[in-house]
């Protein structure tokens, strides 16, 4: 599936309307970095959205474009997780953030913001149109 067809897709997930123009240019000309084009496609389609994932932490809040570098900043994650980029969290204790260390596709990890160390991250996805194919599903039952 593309981006477009996941943002419109039947699964259940909260979807923000389209970002401008202007959020996207001004979050990668701040950033420094080329985001993942999936991830730049989804903001220009829907500049954010919640809801359910399958694998842990089970849930996803997408920031809007115009805030991923002020959450960043405040968060302090070029402090504590140098080579990260946050994009989201889960709603509650993790940061959603892309592992920008490795060569592209970043993976997409999840990091406590308490202790907020590299060896607390955990891999959530290998990139984030792997994570966006997994937004509004549920938490897949264990075979046993």
């Amino acid at each position: 599936m593309t981006i477009r067809e996941i943002i419109s897709s039947d699964k259940t997930w909260s979807r923000a309307e389209p970002s401008s123009p202007n959020s996207v240019d001004a979050l990668l000309s701040g950033s420094g970095l080329p985001l993942p084009q999936a991830y730049l496609t989804f903001l220009e389609l829907c500049n954010g959205g919640e809801g359910e994932l399958p694998v842990q932490p089970l849930w996803f809040q997408i920031w809007p474009a115009q805030k991923v570098l002020e959450y960043n900043h405040g968060y302090e994650v070029e402090k504590f997780l140098p080579g990260f980029v946050g994009f989201g969290s889960n709603g509650g204790g993790e940061l959603l953030a892309f592992d920008t260390r490795q060569g592209e596709p970043w993976p997409v990890v999840a990091v406590p913001f308490i202790p907020m160390e590299e060896s607390h991250a955990v891999q959530v996805a290998p990139d984030f149109h792997t994570l966006a194919e997994m937004f509004g599903e549920e938490e897949r039952e264990e075979d046993g």
